[in-house]
């Protein structure tokens, strides 16, 4: 009985004492933090999970794009590539300055929950330019999103849409 006393008292304060710097943490950034339950032996102790979401008024890369402008240059591009598919080849300097602010956004928030989409539409992007610059591109962002979000949605939606159009 006194080990088993013991045992539980080295195992829970441990995750205890974790559990409560990190809520701690979770308390000054309340949106950053998602919460998980644990188990152990009849007794329920809470874990925290902090996840780390970029703000909107943080800018990223040399163009010091912000998340909204990452994701309007990302509409733009691809509605003028709709209207002229044939420009192909002038939207993939503005791309590249996408793609420089999506590495540095993913450098600093790499657990953002809204990247995998964001690298999906640059892929999807690069993967309409009919050049071999732009496949290139699309290549390079597809075995991105398949190596860094490998089981989101979107890179399931990426191998089945865009993994063909890929040579």
């Amino acid at each position: 009985m006194r080990t088993r006393i013991i045992f539980l008292i080295s195992v829970l304060i441990p995750v205890l004492v974790a559990s409560e710097a990190l809520t701690a943490f979770g308390a000054a950034n309340p949106h950053h933090v998602a919460l998980r339950h644990l188990t152990v032996r009849h007794h329920t102790v809470q874990v925290t999970k902090v996840v780390r979401v970029a703000p909107a008024d943080e800018y990223f890369g040399r163009l010091k794009m912000s998340i909204l402008g990452i994701r309007n240059q990302l509409h733009d591009l691809s509605t003028r590539l709709q209207f002229a598919p044939d420009k192909g080849a002038d939207v993939l300097g503005t791309a590249a300055y996408v793609e420089d602010a999506l590495h540095d956004w993913e450098h600093k928030y790499p657990g953002d929950p809204w990247l995998p989409k964001s690298v999906f539409q640059l892929t999807q992007l690069y993967s309409q330019v009919h050049n071999d610059d732009g496949q290139r591109c699309a290549t390079r962002a597809l075995h991105w999103l398949l190596a860094r979000y490998g089981r989101s949605p979107y890179a399931m939606q990426a191998r089945t849409q865009i993994a063909s159009q890929v040579k």
